[in-house]
């Protein structure tokens, strides 16, 4: 692991475009005071997202979107409890939901988190080198 740059206020957009050329790998933070965001890289490509604050379950995403009810986010989660195991791959495997549309459902998410992330003003960015997003979760 490598140490953490600071990078101040800078624009996330400048950021990437630095990370792209740089070919970066780890995982930027986004601080600002109503949320924390991290952004993964490898290779210089965008690899995920995570929020600190903001992180949703799996089953309000899907819920939200309505792609499932609650009561079936339920019922797969007491299948969980019974056998262990992911909750997506559980909720394709009792045919709730196509995995394309989970895919998609994550997929969604995910732009929603890097459109706040373009969108961010008056945060502070730092970049740590050689970490996985699991890390910071």
């Amino acid at each position: 692991m490598g140490e953490i740059k600071q990078l101040g206020k800078v624009q996330f957009g400048d950021v990437v475009a630095t990370a792209i050329k740089e070919h970066w790998s780890g995982v930027l933070t986004i601080d600002n005071p109503e949320y924390t965001e991290y952004v993964e890289f490898k290779g210089g490509s965008i690899s995920g997202f995570s929020s600190a604050e903001r992180k949703k379950l799996i089953g309000e995403i899907l819920t939200a979107g309505g792609h499932l009810s609650p009561e079936e986010i339920k019922r797969a989660v007491d299948h969980q409890k019974q056998n262990g195991g992911r909750l997506g791959d559980i909720l394709v495997e009792l045919e709730m939901i196509t995995r394309q549309r989970l895919e998609e459902a994550m997929a969604l998410h995910q732009m929603s988190v890097l459109a706040l992330c373009l969108s961010a003003k008056d945060s502070e960015l730092s970049f740590e080198p050689d970490i996985a997003l699991e890390s910071k979760q």
